[in-house]
């Protein structure tokens, strides 16, 4: 299957209760000792960044985060998501996806420093 194709589905609603939402999918690299790559249906509404398909939340409060590129790794296109506690390795299906996806990430966390305290987190 060409999962390049398959275009993220990208909002900027500066109206919306999340400010950016940014959906598609990426690949995440498992933090067992196995390190294998899942490919999960994510968005990036403000203020987390959480997989659409499971209930994990990948990052707990945004607000703590930082994104950034990852070019020394065997994979290409891959981008990181880091907290205090643990970072989340992501890898997109190309270069073009992977600045959108690094972009809407740091719009969210951009946006969480905007919203209260009480808004940041999900019940």
């Amino acid at each position: 299957q060409d999962f390049a194709s398959e275009e993220p589905r990208l909002e900027f609603n500066v109206d919306a209760p999340s400010g950016v939402v940014m959906e598609g999918y990426l690949f995440k690299r498992a933090s067992n000792a196995f390190k294998t790559w899942n490919r999960r249906d994510f968005g990036a509404p403000q203020p987390l960044l959480c997989p659409q398909d499971v209930l994990t939340v990948v990052v707990e409060d945004l607000r703590l985060c930082s994104v950034k590129p990852c070019e020394d790794i065997e994979r290409r296109f891959c981008f990181e998501v880091v907290s205090p506690t643990k970072s989340c390795m992501l890898q997109a299906d190309s270069e073009k996806l992977r600045q959108a996806w690094i972009q809407a990430v740091q719009a969210s966390i951009a946006s969480a420093y905007r919203e209260s305290p009480d808004s940041c987190y999900l019940e």
